[in-house]
C-alpha cells in the first residue's frame, strides 16, 4: 500500500541536490541583479560614453604629457658615464594672441582662438616644467603679438595673462629678457616706449649668464639696427663691445660661448635648413614692417668675429632650422639653432621647443671636445587632435543609428515603444504626486512648466519625432551621449591641469 508521502512529487519534501557546475554558476550571475545590472549599463549609448571619456582624456591631458615625456634627457643625451650635465630649454615665440594677430576677426572666434592656443601652451608648459626638471628655461623674445602696439593698461593685461600661461617657478631660472620685434620693434622703427617697458618688467635684454661651464650672451640685435635713436642704440652697442673687449683682453682661458638673439644671424638666401623644418628648405631672407627675418650681414659677420659662440639660438620664424656659420676667416665654426615656435596659431603644424645639455667639466673653450648637445622635441598637433575628435564623432552616429535601428525594430515586434525616452526626461520622469519640484524658485519652476509644455507641442513631435520612430530614437541617444560628453569636455578643457 503506498504511503502517504510516496504519493505527492518526491521533491516535495527532499530537496535536489543544487547543481554545482560552472555554467550553471554564470548562468545564475547573468540572470541576477548584476546581470540585470551590466545589461542595462553595457548600452550601445553607455560604451560611446566611455569611448569618448578615453579619447578626451588622451587630447586633453595625455598627449601633450606624453610626447614631452619621450624627449627625456636621459633618451638621447650621448656623455661620459658619471658625468653631471645641467640643462637648458629654450622655448621661442610664444607670442601670445591677441587682437593684433587676426584683425577684424569676429569676437566670439577670438576669442575661442586665444583660449585654445593659452590652454595648449600652458599644458607644454607645465609638461615642461614638470617631467624634464631642466636647470633653466629661457624663452626666445616674441613673448607677445602686439607688445611693441598696446597701451600700457592693455600691455599690463596681457603680462598677466603671459604669467598665468607660463607662470615662474620660485628657485628656478627662468629668463624672460631676449626682446622680439613684436614686443619692442625693430631697428629703426623700435618704440623707446615699449623698449623701457619691456625692461622694467621682464629685465635688461643685454646680459650674460653663466651656466653650466657656458656663458650665454644675450643680444638685443633688434636695437643694434637701429641707427637713428641713441637712446636704443648705445645700451645695446656699449654692452656689446664690453663683453667682445673682455673677450679680446683676457688671458686666460675664458668659458665657452652661447648667443642667444631673437633675430637669426645673415646666411646665404639658398642655405638648407635640415629635415626639421615643416616649410620651404631654406629661411626667407626679407623685411617689412617691425620685422626683419635675419640680422644685417656686417652686423652678423661683427658679431661672430667678436663674440666667438660656439654655438647660436635664435627664434622669430617660427619655424626650425639649422645651419652652419664659418667664421674668423674659415678658423671657426658655429652652427645656428633656429628655435621652433611653442604656438600653435605660428603656422607651424607641430610646435616644438629646444633642448640643451651642457657638460663642460674642464671649464675652457676648446674646440677639440664638443660641450653641448640638443635635442628639438616636438609636440603634437592640435588639428590632428581635432581630427581624432571628428572620428570618434562619426563613429558615434553610425553606431547610434544601428542601435536606434534595432530598438526600433525590437519595439515593432513586442508591439510597444522602443524604450526610455531620453528627450522627454524617460518613463516616469514626471511624478504628479511629487510635489518636490515646488521647492525651487519660481523662475525655475516656470522652466520646467515651459518645457514640459514644448514637450507636448506639435513643434517638438516634428522636429525630433514621435516616441518609437527612428528619428526619435537617433535623437535619444545623441542627446544622451552628447549630455554626458558635453559635461566631461568642459571640465577637461575648463580646467588647466
Amino acid at each position: 500500500m503506498p504511503t502517504y508521502e510516496s504519493s505527492y512529487p518526491p521533491n516535495l519534501y527532499h530537496a535536489s541536490r543544487p547543481h554545482s557546475s560552472r555554467k550553471s554558476g554564470l548562468r545564475l550571475l547573468a540572470n541576477g541583479r548584476l546581470g540585470v545590472s551590466l545589461r542595462r549599463f553595457l548600452t550601445a549609448s553607455n560604451l560611446l560614453c566611455l569611448l569618448w571619456g578615453y579619447f578626451l582624456y588622451w587630447g586633453e591631458r595625455r598627449v601633450i604629457k606624453d610626447a614631452v615625456r619621450s624627449c627625456d634627457w636621459a633618451s638621447w643625451e650621448d656623455w661620459p658615464a658619471g658625468a653631471a650635465p645641467e640643462r637648458v630649454v629654450l622655448v621661442a615665440d610664444p607670442q601670445l594672441v591677441d587682437a593684433h594677430t587676426y584683425p577684424g576677426r569676429n569676437l566670439l572666434f577670438q576669442s575661442l582662438t586665444e583660449f585654445y592656443v593659452d590652454t595648449y601652451m600652458h599644458r607644454a608648459w607645465e609638461s615642461i616644467e614638470s617631467y624634464l626638471d631642466s636647470d633653466a628655461t629661457i624663452f626666445l623674445g616674441d613673448l607677445f603679438d602686439g607688445g611693441r602696439e598696446w597701451e600700457h593698461d592693455e600691455w599690463v593685461r596681457e603680462y598677466k595673462r603671459f604669467d598665468r600661461v607660463f607662470p615662474s617657478r620660485i628657485g628656478k631660472l627662468t629668463v624672460r629678457e631676449v626682446a622680439g620685434n613684436h614686443d619692442i620693434g625693430f631697428g629703426d622703427t623700435i618704440s623707446s616706449e615699449a623698449l623701457n617697458r619691456f625692461r622694467a618688467y621682464f629685465g635688461d635684454p643685454n646680459r650674460v649668464l653663466e651656466i653650466g661651464n657656458h656663458s650665454f650672451v644675450v643680444l638685443d640685435t633688434n636695437s643694434m639696427t637701429n641707427h637713428k635713436d641713441e637712446q636704443i642704440y648705445k645700451p645695446a652697442r656699449t654692452f656689446f663691445e664690453s663683453v667682445a673687449e673682455d673677450i679680446q683682453n683676457t688671458t686666460s682661458a675664458t668659458l665657452p660661448r652661447i648667443l642667444l638673439t631673437h633675430i637669426p644671424l645673415y646666411r646665404d638666401k639658398d642655405a638648407s635648413c635640415g629635415p626639421k623644418r615643416e616649410g620651404s628648405p631654406s629661411l626667407p631672407i626679407s623685411r617689412g614692417y617691425q620685422y626683419q627675418t635675419v640680422v644685417d650681414p656686417e652686423l652678423s659677420e661683427e658679431i661672430l668675429d667678436r663674440l666667438m659662440p660656439i654655438a647660436v639660438f635664435s627664434g622669430d620664424d617660427h619655424d626650425a632650422c639649422e645651419v652652419e656659420h664659418v667664421y674668423a676667416k674659415g678658423a671657426r665654426k658655429a652652427v645656428e639653432y633656429t628655435v621652433k615656435s611653442l604656438s600653435i596659431a605660428m603656422g607651424v603644424s607641430y610646435p616644438a621647443f629646444e633642448m640643451v645639455s651642457l657638460y663642460n667639466p674642464s671649464a675652457e673653450d676648446s674646440a677639440e671636445q664638443t660641450t653641448f648637445q640638443t635635442k628639438l622635441c616636438m609636440l603634437p598637433s592640435q588639428f590632428n587632435i581635432f581630427k581624432t575628435y571628428f572620428k570618434v564623432l562619426l563613429f558615434t552616429l553610425a553606431v547610434a543609428a544601428h542601435a536606434a535601428s534595432r530598438a526600433c525594430t525590437e519595439a515593432t515586434k513586442q508591439g510597444k515603444t522602443a524604450g526610455v525616452d531620453f528627450l522627454s526626461g524617460g518613463a516616469g520622469y514626471v511624478d504628479k504626486k511629487d510635489k518636490s519640484f515646488r521647492l525651487y524658485p519660481a523662475p525655475v519652476m516656470m522652466a520646467f512648466a515651459r518645457y514640459r509644455a514644448f514637450k507636448r507641442s506639435k513643434t517638438f513631435a516634428r522636429f525630433c519625432g514621435r516616441p518609437g520612430t527612428f528619428k526619435r530614437e537617433f535623437l535619444n541617444r545623441i542627446a544622451y551621449v552628447m549630455c554626458i560628453v558635453g559635461a566631461m569636455y568642459l571640465y577637461l578643457v575648463l580646467r588647466w591641469k
